[in-house]
């Protein structure tokens, strides 16, 4: 399907690339750089107009830090119905590396410093739209996305807040545990205005989850048996880590990463974006960001973990030690046996040829080689017929001097010359000497082509294929079992995460759209946890739409920020074992595939070049054969 841009340009939807509630992301034949997005359903007006304005806002700074929309397309019948952006590559939502696994997977090489560094782009991304007249509004961990980089851009931006000449085109959509309290109170994000300072404390969210881990700054222990959702604390100002509000009816959750490991700036400022109506400026974020940045250490242990300078000792390893969890994986909990031994070494011991053979490049003259002697009885054949085609011209001679009568002589001179049985011994014997020849050389031509191409000669190239596909399973051993580790530890990870999924029910906690007629919906189609939620990749529920999915997604994610990862020794150890065991089978198979064809080949090899000597020899005797056949041939029909 191509659709036409607002002067004509012409966009070829291929293939898709994510749904949503609101639309549709494709990629464009023939526009790398670019991505489309189409809605779903016809755009009102004043959508419309806010697209207009948001284009003709484009900016390089603008661009830098949102996949901002570039041009509008149009339907049809010249509707508005989406809009080009670029296209991120290398990017993954920001929520991704909260979780530990999630960070191993795809950023392996990246500690507690990459999550400052994250969030300083994150400030800077959010004081560089602000100083364009931008508010974001609906600020939350799905519409951010990360690069290996640490760059960070905003998607979904057609729902940031947009000032027009004469009007504001306001964000109507936001997530309650990314909103200030002032906002709250509303109920709804109908017309109304957000500003840099609601801003402020939606991007101060993000940053305290960047640097606690995930946790969020409103979701904590309650000192009473009540229990206060974070939409409440919100409202009520109840700052789980704070160090200034003696009535604080929450306190951090267990195994937290303590706020007084931050530097003073960035304690301060998270008290002042939480507990203050005036909240801090991106800018004094990145300031903050950029002096604990620049200040952190690495542990001696492991180079995932780093942290902040003031502390006496690593507290990923005192994490580890005291309770068994882990914040940063990598693979120093994970034992593997010596089930390769030393690849190397077992691999060079074979030498690996392409049997190339030198085609036949023997001699076609043989200079001691002459030819046969004729036989004298052949010469005796020519005479013969020479004089009787003389004694038939001269009797014709004769008679027609004599009695004047013509006598047909050449009919029988050329009787003499054809059929006469002198010349059928010369015909005979020149015929002869050419089959001779052409034998000889037919024989000499089929040997050369054996030479040249052995018929085992494809037999040893596609063992030598097959031995060195072995070869090379055998050496890629030491990949695999590092992706067998991996499957085998997110698989325990998952299981983990799942079984503490399972304790928290739909029907049991307050989700912003779900009322009791969708929740037993979901309870009648089998979704009853958070645990639950991700089997809507796969299973349809009637009235569940892609909104409704995200919106339960954002949940399950919020309560995946209370798991704690504590591995379980004797279960990865089993596991572990499981995986060096299967590790050790395919070694010693691949050992004797190798060794087995290794033998095979060198048997082959040796045939062929057994056969090549032999051929050579015969070769040779039969070339000289043929070039005196030639001799003789060429001889005779020299002289006859």
């Amino acid at each position: 399907m191509t659709l036409r841009g607002l002067n004509n340009e012409q966009y070829t939807i291929a293939r898709e690339l994510g749904r949503g509630g609101e639309g549709t992301v494709y990629e464009l034949r023939g526009h790398s750089s670019l991505v489309l997005k189409r809605y779903n359903e016809r755009l009102t007006t004043e959508k419309t107009e806010k697209l207009r304005q948001m284009v003709a806002m484009k900016s390089d700074g603008i661009e830098a830090y949102a996949a901002w929309p570039v041009n509008l397309v149009l339907d049809d019948y010249g509707n508005v119905c989406g809009f080009v952006m670029k296209k991120l590559t290398g990017f993954v939502p920001l929520h991704m590396i909260f979780s530990p696994m999630d960070r191993k997977k795809l950023f392996p090489d990246k500690g507690y410093n990459f999550l400052v560094h994250v969030a300083r782009n994150l400030a800077t991304a959010f004081y560089k739209l602000h100083e364009a007249g931008l508010v974001v509004g609906d600020v939350n961990e799905g519409n951010i996305l990360v690069s290996a980089a640490g760059l960070v851009a905003f998607i979904d931006c057609d729902s940031f807040q947009v000032k027009g000449r004469d009007c504001y085109y306001y964000c109507e959509v936001g997530v309650p545990r990314y909103t200030p309290p002032e906002l709250l109170k509303h109920g709804s994000f109908e017309h109304i205005e957000r500003t840099v300072n609601t801003d402020s404390f939606s991007m101060a969210v993000l940053l305290f989850q960047l640097l606690f881990l995930g946790r969020h700054p409103f979701a904590g222990k309650h000192k009473s048996a009540a229990d206060i959702d974070e939409e409440t604390a919100i409202r009520q100002r109840q700052f789980a880590y704070s160090l200034d509000n003696k009535k604080k009816k929450l306190s951090p959750p267990n195994n937290s990463f303590e706020i007084t490991n931050l530097n003073d700036d960035l304690v301060s400022l998270f008290h002042q974006a939480f507990e203050k109506d005036e909240r801090p400026l991106p800018a004094e974020w990145v300031k903050a960001l950029e002096h604990q940045l620049g200040d952190m250490v690495t542990c001696s242990m492991t180079r995932l973990h780093t942290y902040p300078a003031k502390l006496q000792q690593c507290p990923w390893c005192a994490f580890r030690q005291a309770k068994g969890i882990l914040y940063f994986l990598d693979d120093t909990y994970l034992h593997a046996h010596a089930v390769l031994g030393d690849i190397e070494s077992f691999v060079n011991g074979f030498k690996l040829e392409k049997l190339e053979l030198k085609k036949w490049s023997g001699p076609l003259s043989f200079p001691h080689v002459a030819a046969t002697p004729i036989d004298r009885k052949f010469y005796r054949y020519k005479s013969a017929r020479v004089w009787a085609i003389v004694v038939v011209a001269i009797v014709n001679y004769v008679l027609v001097n004599v009695s004047l009568a013509f006598f047909p002589s050449f009919f029988l001179i050329g009787l003499i010359y054809t059929h006469s049985p002198w010349t059928r011994s010369i015909n005979k014997e020149r015929q002869r000497r050419v089959q001779e020849y052409t034998l000889l050389l037919g024989q000499r031509t089929r040997l050369v082509a054996v030479y040249n191409d052995p018929p085992d000669l494809e037999a040893y190239n596609r063992g030598l294929q097959t031995l060195q596909q072995y070869v090379g399973d055998f050496t890629r051993m030491p990949e695999e079992l590092q992706r067998r580790k991996k499957a085998m530890e997110e698989d325990v990870y998952n299981e983990q995460l799942d079984d503490f999924l399972r304790q928290f029910y739909i029907d049991e906690h307050a989700i912003p759209s779900f009322g009791p007629a969708k929740k037993n919906t979901l309870l009648a189609h089998g979704i009853r946890t958070a645990a639950d939620v991700s089997r809507l990749q796969h299973v349809k529920v009637p009235g569940i739409g892609p909104a409704n999915i995200e919106i339960l997604k954002s949940w399950r994610r919020q309560m995946e920020t209370q798991f704690v990862y504590i591995p379980d020794d004797q279960l990865i150890n089993t596991r572990m074992q499981d995986v060096n065991n299967d590790m050790g089978r395919i070694r010693l198979n691949l050992e004797n595939a190798i060794r087995n064809e290794f033998q095979s080949l060198n048997y082959i090899k040796a045939n062929i070049n057994n056969r090549a000597a032999i051929l050579a020899g015969q070769i040779n005797d039969i070339s000289a054969r043929t070039f005196e056949a030639e001799l003789n041939m060429m001889e005779f029909k020299r002289v006859f």
